[in-house]
């Protein structure tokens, strides 16, 4: 009898773990449903930013192919979605001009470039040659000069001048008269292209929408400014549009040098493209992209050819 009550008791509790066992299994199954819901729920968005990731990369190396195919796999999870469409749009216009397009900065007119001039004392040579001794690298059509960057670089051929004790840049606000930079330069021994970078240590950031003159000085006096040679121009900080901004984020540097000049941004393209011949000398590629920019503004064989000295 005892026997028989033990037996009854044991398959009580056996049933009642079998029944709570079954309970909790189901439960599990439940929150692994609801896991993997939620997980499926966010797989768009977490494929999306991973293919567009993906197409970014393939862009900056230039594998515009493939950096297509993750763009378009992007909008398959995103239709319509206005990133990956862009992308698209400028993978199909990289690939289509790869083998044709020539960089060509387009202006509104000919002519000498805009730029005032001051002779001083450093040069033996009185003549047109002399005078156009120290070029500016910028349009010649340029009343001013657009960039979007705080501290934008400046550009200039520069050829022998025994004479020179140093070259300056200096930057001014065209309201107050404020200096707002200041850079000096060693000058090179050989004729050449000298770059001068504005940067948080030489002085302050341009402001947006706002115009300044720079002067570019030739020193020949230790001990007097009067015998200097100058030259100076206009520059104009922009905000850059949201397409801009989308346009430059699947491009490699090369072609971002093309959005750029697209975007009349002369600044930004010729900086891009002398950072480019700096990082890479040999490049024939990059080569091409800075003989064609600087052709296309009507610059002379001699500064095109020229070394890149700082």
């Amino acid at each position: 009898m005892k026997l028989i009550s033990k037996i009854s008791f044991l398959g009580i509790v056996l049933l009642f773990a079998s029944l709570l066992d079954s309970t909790s299994l189901a439960a599990v199954n439940s929150s692994e449903n609801v896991d993997n819901t939620t997980l499926l729920a966010g797989k768009g968005t977490s494929s999306y930013d991973s293919l567009m990731r993906q197409g970014y990369a393939a862009a900056r190396r230039r594998n515009y192919t493939a950096a297509r195919n993750y763009f378009q796999q992007a909008l398959g999870h995103r239709p319509g979605d206005k990133y990956a469409t862009r992308a698209i749009a400028n993978m199909n216009r990289y690939l289509a001009r790869r083998n044709s397009s020539r960089i060509a900065y387009s202006r509104t007119r000919t002519g000498r470039r805009a730029v005032g001039g001051t002779r001083g004392g450093c040069f033996d040579v009185e003549s047109e040659q002399a005078r156009q001794l120290i070029i500016p690298l910028i349009p010649s059509d340029a009343d001013g000069v657009t960039t979007t960057a705080e501290y934008p670089s400046f550009l200039f051929y520069v050829p022998q001048i025994p004479k020179v004790t140093s070259l300056e840049l200096v930057v001014r606000d065209d309201k107050t008269f404020e200096k707002l930079q200041t850079v000096a330069l060693t000058p090179n021994k050989q004729s050449g292209i000298v770059r001068a970078n504005l940067t948080s240590q030489t002085g302050k950031p341009l402001a947006l929408n706002k115009e300044y003159t720079w002067v570019f000085s030739v020193i020949c006096g230790n001990n007097s400014r009067d015998t200097d040679w100058a030259l100076e121009g206009k520059v104009k900080r922009v905000q850059p549009n949201e397409n801009l901004n989308l346009d430059l984020e699947t491009a490699a540097p090369q072609e971002q040098v093309e959005i750029y000049v697209e975007n009349k941004l002369w600044e930004n393209a010729l900086r891009t493209v002398a950072d480019l011949r700096r990082q890479n000398p040999n490049d024939a590629e990059i080569k091409q992209y800075w003989q064609e920019l600087l052709k296309s503004v009507d610059f002379q064989n001699e500064v095109i050819q020229a070394p890149l000295l700082q």
